[in-house]
């Protein structure tokens, strides 16, 4: 088997966009609006670094 190769920028971004959205789940089944907005902003962080890991990723991999 071949190991994929994941940038640590993606797999951090994946692991905030994950759990921002299980803090969101929680935070609307407790009917907490301030937890669902903190999950929120950290799924959007994480969706953010995830992208532009990726991106960076592609553009390094292209000029090699």
């Amino acid at each position: 088997m071949s190991k994929i190769n994941i940038p640590k920028y993606a797999r951090i971004g994946m692991v905030l966009l994950v759990m921002g959205a299980i803090i969101v789940g929680i935070g609307t089944f407790l009917s907490k609006g301030s937890l669902s907005l903190y999950g929120l902003i950290m799924a959007i962080c994480g969706f953010i670094i995830y992208f532009a890991s990726s991106i960076a990723a592609k553009r390094k991999n292209r000029h090699l």
